[in-house]
């Protein structure tokens, strides 16, 4: 079953008549601010105000070593760039993207989180720069670690799940691809889109010996029913929709 995204949330209506149309943002789509992907020695991501649309705004990000504790750097870039993106997910008139350039060579090797706000509201994800091979090790061996399902303490029945699948391809994600509600990037074998009133996020959820993390959520995705993230639209449509049980790991 294909992914789909609820509304979020819908400017008053005194509002939208001022402007002539009405601005939405999407459910499990970031409201404030996002960052993308890490290119090289740039930063991108884009953010705004819901409030007032179509008005290009400051955004605050900072840069800290995670293993100090130290902010290293803070910038204050004006989102203003035009991306096709954000217009057509209705996020302003889309001239909210900006770039920052970092000197990840000026710093020693460690671990580095990259945080954004706009106006006091903070971005919806944060991203990780890890330098250095120690940094990257221990990175690796922690994601080892949360894989890891022979641990578990032990399990209890969720019952019986209607589950179907998603990947990243517009049709499925509508051009959001692996970005999730919760600013996790969707993984294979890893992310599921639930009922938060079912599954709360961050549950760990055992399907068909898999272990899943609850990361996503979708409009269409209620009750008894999960979505499991897939890494192309073949696989998606191999899955199909079954009916499987689930066991919460406790």
């Amino acid at each position: 079953m294909l992914k789909t995204k609820t509304l979020l949330a819908t400017l008053i209506a005194a509002f939208g008549l001022m402007l002539g149309s009405t601005v939405t943002a999407w459910a499990g789509m970031p409201e404030y601010g996002f960052f993308d992907e890490f290119e090289g020695n740039t930063i991108i991501g884009w953010g705004w105000n819901p409030s007032t649309p179509n008005t290009a705004v400051s955004v605050q990000v900072t840069v800290t070593n995670q293993d100090t504790g130290e902010q290293v750097a803070s910038f204050e870039p004006l989102a203003g760039t035009f991306r096709t993106d954000l217009k057509e997910h209705n996020i302003g008139n889309g001239n909210h993207g900006f770039k920052i350039k970092m000197d990840w060579d000026s710093l020693a090797d460690g671990t580095y989180l990259v945080e954004g706000w706009v106006e006091g509201q903070k971005f919806d994800n944060s991203r990780t720069y890890l330098k250095g091979e120690a940094a990257m090790a221990k990175a690796a061996e922690e994601a080892k670690a949360e894989e890891a399902p022979a641990t578990v303490s032990g399990t209890r029945s969720l019952g019986v799940f209607r589950t179907t699948g998603y990947c990243p391809c517009y049709q499925c994600s509508e051009g959001w691809g692996r970005h999730t509600s919760t600013g996790a990037i969707a993984r294979s074998s890893h992310t599921i889109a639930v009922d938060p009133r079912v599954i709360p996020y961050g549950s760990k959820v055992m399907i068909n010996g898999v272990v899943y993390t609850a990361e996503d959520r979708g409009g269409g995705v209620k009750g008894n029913h999960i979505d499991i993230f897939f890494d192309n639209h073949a696989q998606t449509r191999q899955h199909g929709s079954r009916m499987q049980e689930v066991f919460l790991i406790q």
